[in-house]
């Protein structure tokens, strides 16, 4: 776990001291490529760790012997990781390089991300391995990449530009069938909640989660196989409400702190986001494999928590006692309040992170290098 703790303290340290008071081009961009790189070897010299690290050696080597048409016809409806895998094999190269590959292309969508969306790029870096977000790419990769072709497609969501939208979630669909479904968040993030809007979702939420395996059989001759089959995998059992705390808890921080963000249709998005995420997450005490989808809304946690902390910087309490904004008690209040704020989702973030390591969140803790595997190869032997 040491490993872990010193990439959060030297990542988000190093970005508070060249970025936390003033956001510059340069160095938000020399920073984001730092941890770029560190995160990328990082991703990529992991060893036996994340659930499917040998599932996926496996389709890599099963992909490898077969042709792009074999491809085709075997993988219909998500073809493109596949095709992924033969391209790097005809390049000479082997599994290694494919989580190479794949780490390089989602952490470059999450730190463009952050560059373009963050208001502040280190507390974004530190809540992207906090909120699990790094342990999900190193155990997901399929999903990991469809995620990111959702990050790359957040502009026009904000923009309400549906056809650069809606191909990119082609594309990203066709690695990972999920983002299919999670494309009707286009629709739903930023539609304003009245009080009407949101008793209805309240009502169809606990309807569909009394009867979602009900309605889960009526849907199931429609999906392809491998989704039909999760009924009968591990993936299909419940989880305890204890891992529900974190999305209920992020909800209540967004909309406490829902006024502090500047752009009402930001504010619609975060908001909406931490609802729906929320929303999901409760079906997974009803079948684990349901958390595919939270991660979707979840993911704009890296521009809400940053925007809402530096609404805070050279801001002052609006009392009777600050009618001189630049008064050095102003400032000091107004500096109090940006450290507080901080403070608080920074311990959120650090209780995330206690919490999944606990948990084992995506088999990634404790963190096994290809060092590690070395090493441990002569002292079996012996």
């Amino acid at each position: 776990m040491a490993v872990y703790y010193l990439l959060l303290i030297s990542l988000a340290g190093l970005g508070f001291f060249l970025t936390g008071n003033r956001k510059t081009q340069k160095k938000t961009a020399a920073y984001l490529a730092v941890c770029l790189f560190v995160l990328t070897v990082f991703a990529t010299l992991r060893y036996a760790i994340g659930f499917d690290y040998f599932s996926y050696r496996s389709l890599f080597d099963r992909n490898a012997s077969m042709t792009a048409k074999e491809i085709l016809q075997a993988y219909p409806y998500e073809p493109l990781f596949h095709l992924a895998c033969r391209a790097i094999y005809l390049c000479g190269l082997g599994y290694q390089a494919l989580i190479g590959a794949v780490s390089l292309f989602v952490l470059s969508a999450g730190m463009w991300f952050l560059y373009r969306h963050a208001a502040l790029p280190w507390m974004g870096v530190y809540l992207y391995i906090t909120l699990q977000f790094l342990a999900y790419d190193m155990n997901l990769m399929r999903q990991a990449i469809a995620v990111s072709f959702f990050l790359l497609a957040y502009p026009y969501l904000l923009g309400q530009k549906p056809v650069p939208f809606f191909l990119l979630v082609a594309v990203g669909g066709l690695f990972h069938n999920s983002l299919w479904f999670a494309s009707v968040l286009y629709f739903l993030l930023p539609k304003k909640h009245s009080l009407k809007w949101n008793g209805c979702l309240v009502v169809a939420a606990l309807a569909a989660y009394l009867n979602f395996d009900r309605m889960f059989a009526c849907a199931k001759p429609l999906l392809p196989d491998k989704y039909a089959a999760y009924e009968y995998s591990y993936f299909w059992n419940a989880s305890t409400f204890s891992y529900v705390v974190p999305a209920g808890l992020y909800m209540v921080l967004i909309f406490l702190f829902r006024r502090r963000i500047a752009s009402e249709t930001r504010r619609t998005i975060y908001c909406s986001s931490a609802l729906y995420h929320f929303l999901i997450s409760l079906f997974i005490t009803k079948h684990f494999i349901l958390e595919r989808f939270a991660v979707y809304p979840f993911i704009f946690s890296l521009a809400a928590i940053p925007e809402i902390i530096a609404s805070y910087q050279n801001d002052f309490y609006q009392d009777a006692s600050c009618q001189d904004k630049n008064s050095s008690s102003c400032k000091t209040a107004g500096k109090r309040a940006y450290y507080l704020v901080m403070l608080l989702f920074v311990l959120y973030g650090g209780a995330y992170f206690l919490f999944a390591a606990s948990k084992g969140f995506h088999h990634v803790y404790p963190y096994t290098s290809l060092f590690d595997k070395s090493i441990s190869v002569p002292a079996a032997a012996s």
